[in-house]
């Protein structure tokens, strides 16, 4: 419990230092609502992962959803930039329904907190528990809303640190999608 505890204060002085001035991004306790740019990327494959949704019901693997685009958010209700960004991400859902995939990945929030604004919202992606693996597999996230975009083939195409709207995500999401 102690190591816990201290793993958990290392991390958020990590992210802390880490941060930058953009309210786009919020660490854990910090909020903000502006925009950040969209980094491409070439570095390789998107790792792997399998987890159980929030509500304990269905596995969640990168692997079932090869052959789409998907997009892995990095997220937590007490973040305001990630909260603004929901609806824009269940458009994106519904509209590419087939093409896109949505994964919500909750980070520092109690279950109780994380069930309660997938019920509020209404959120038509699944939804898992981020874990310090999970955020250390993608780059060792440390602000938020980040996205980490992957093609159909499993390779990153991008990360998306900060919140972004719908009519930004689709310009980014469009040369992937047309494939």
């Amino acid at each position: 419990m102690k190591l816990k505890a201290i793993s958990l204060f290392v991390l958020l002085l990590s992210a802390i230092a880490s941060a930058d001035d953009n309210p786009s991004t919020s660490t854990p306790g910090q909020a903000g609502n502006h925009e950040q740019s969209f980094q491409a990327s070439t570095s390789g494959m998107a790792a792997d992962f399998t987890e159980k949704d929030i509500n304990d019901i269905h596995t969640i693997s990168l692997s079932d959803y090869r052959g789409k685009v998907v997009m892995l958010n990095f997220w937590g209700p007490w973040c305001q930039p990630c909260r603004t960004e929901v609806p824009a991400l269940e458009r994106l859902q519904n509209k590419h329904k087939g093409k896109l995939v949505i994964i919500g990945a909750a980070v520092f929030s109690s279950e109780a907190s994380v069930e309660l604004f997938y019920r509020d919202f209404a959120m038509n992606y699944p939804v898992i528990y981020g874990s310090y693996d999970l955020m250390d597999k993608y780059g060792k996230v440390s602000a938020f809303p980040t996205t980490i975009i992957i093609d159909q083939m499993g390779a990153i195409a991008g990360r998306v640190i900060g919140s972004k709207t719908g009519d930004q995500f689709e310009e980014m999401l469009k040369p992937l999608l047309a494939k």
